[in-house]
């Protein structure tokens, strides 16, 4: 294996020891209750989070392990939870008492399911509260081994989102209410915060990844114009390509993310979600054609079909609400993501390029990506379940993902070492032998002369 394959192969594994540092934290114990917050400039809203045990203890009923189950039993008790919410919880900005009111409770599937409460201060604000006075005795009060958590979720002002486990305060017996002074963040920290929202939104869609990877397939296996019976395409060349697809890629989501966040454009979920399933298998479709003359606009068109999506899940974090800097924070952060979704992939399928799988690879991950697609299709179109979500889940969770990406690092490394040893390696585009250097350096200094 030549110096240029090892530099390639040790990058890779660089991106992937630095990102599994990164390892998510478990939020919910089951044991104590979660009081939420989320602060905009126009509103407060939240929920109330009560382990299901604890919750059917108090009102006398009990709620099923099964969560749909449980979901019926929450909704029929709806009135009852509602009320023991509103005799154990009020909150306010230390001058005045918010009137709050309460949305109907939802089941959350996790350490045997927890109730939740959604609410919302009926008040008006003209500026995000930066101090939190809340009282909350749910569950503590019948029982004081029984404890709370109070966790500011979204704060533009304190460069908070998507918070879930770094509580700001502690409900307890005799420490029934809690007054926060919420820190004003600068501007470039809260913007930093919004970046990592949009990578994260990339990164836990599968959608999105899926589609980053299809634009960057064909490029790192396939010369220009050309099908993968031809020679191979050189580094310098296929780099040039991707940084082109790239630029393509960006102005076209971010043209349809930045229409949906700034309220131009305002679409129904299933059809976004339908739309973006539409988009993907067309993008996988297109590594099946050899005419690749506007494969630029062609990506630049699809992405703004992905950028719906995008958008809507900005609108969902309520980031919409908050300064327009927000917008350009998740921007930058869903660019970040789709980087480094092809930072990982793009050096695979350079160092893939070459050996006799190239076909396999192309032409297998590409029909991959379009049945997912046509799955995806049916079940939003149709409203069918075909349980993808769960057969999808080592491409979306993460660091789970990351392992993929090693296992397929060493065998794309082993299958080249293999070719390579064997003498069948593919010819570089411009050339007609074999040349022994996997990158091309020496066939390039050829062609030149």
């Amino acid at each position: 294996m030549n110096a240029h394959i090892r530099r390639l192969i040790l990058a890779v594994c660089g991106c992937l020891i630095v990102a599994l540092g990164a390892t998510p934290v478990a939020a919910h114990s089951g044991k104590q209750s979660y009081v939420y917050f989320s602060l905009f400039d126009d509103g407060v809203e939240g929920r109330i989070e009560y382990p299901a045990a604890d919750l059917a203890a108090m009102l006398g009923v009990e709620f099923p392990s099964d969560p749909a189950d449980a979901a019926v039993v929450a909704d029929r008790f709806t009135d009852e939870i509602r009320q023991y919410t509103a005799d154990h919880f009020t909150a306010g900005d230390g001058t005045s008492t918010w009137q709050i009111e309460f949305d109907a409770p939802e089941i959350l599937a996790v350490a045997g399911n927890y109730v939740v409460v959604p609410f919302r201060a009926d008040e008006s604000f003209d500026s995000a509260p930066r101090s939190l006075v809340v009282e909350f005795d749910g569950i503590i009060h019948a029982n004081d081994q029984k404890d709370a958590l109070l966790i500011v979720e979204n704060d533009w002002g304190s460069a908070t989102f998507n918070n879930e486990d770094e509580p700001l305060a502690g409900f307890s017996v005799g420490r029934t209410v809690q007054d926060v002074q919420l820190t004003q963040a600068p501007t470039l920290s809260s913007m930093a915060g919004a970046r990592g929202v949009g990578t994260d939104a990339l990164r836990t869609s599968i959608d999105q990844l899926l589609f980053v990877v299809a634009v960057v397939l064909p490029v790192g296996l396939v010369a220009h114009g050309s099908t993968v019976r031809a020679p191979a395409p050189r580094v310098r060349e296929a780099f040039r390509r991707l940084a082109g697809l790239l630029v393509a890629y960006a102005i076209g989501q971010a043209a349809t993310l930045w229409l949906v966040g700034l309220g131009v454009i305002d679409l129904p979920v299933r059809l976004t979600s339908t739309l973006a399933a539409a988009a993907l298998l067309v993008a996988s479709l297109a590594t099946f054609w050899r005419s690749r003359a506007h494969e630029a606009v062609a990506v630049g068109a699809l992405s703004s079909v992905m950028g719906l999506g995008l958008g809507a899940t900005f609108t969902a974090t309520g980031l919409d609400r908050v300064s327009p800097l927000a917008l350009l924070g998740f921007n930058v952060g869903v660019l970040a993501g789709a980087l480094v979704v092809v930072a990982l992939t793009f050096p695979v399928l350079l160092v893939l390029r070459r050996t006799i799988a190239a076909p396999v690879v192309l032409y297998g991950t590409a029909a991959v990506i379009a049945l997912y697609a046509v799955g995806w299709l049916i079940e939003r179109g149709a409203s069918v379940d075909l349980d993808l979500e769960r057969v999808a889940n080592p491409l979306r969770v993460w660091p789970r993902n990351l392992w993929v990406m090693v296992a397929v690092l060493a065998a794309a490394g082993l299958l080249y070492w293999w070719t390579s040893a064997s003498g069948r390696l593919r010819p570089l585009e411009g050339t007609t032998e074999r040349a022994s250097d996997g990158l091309g350096v020496a066939d390039e200094e050829l062609v030149s002369r």
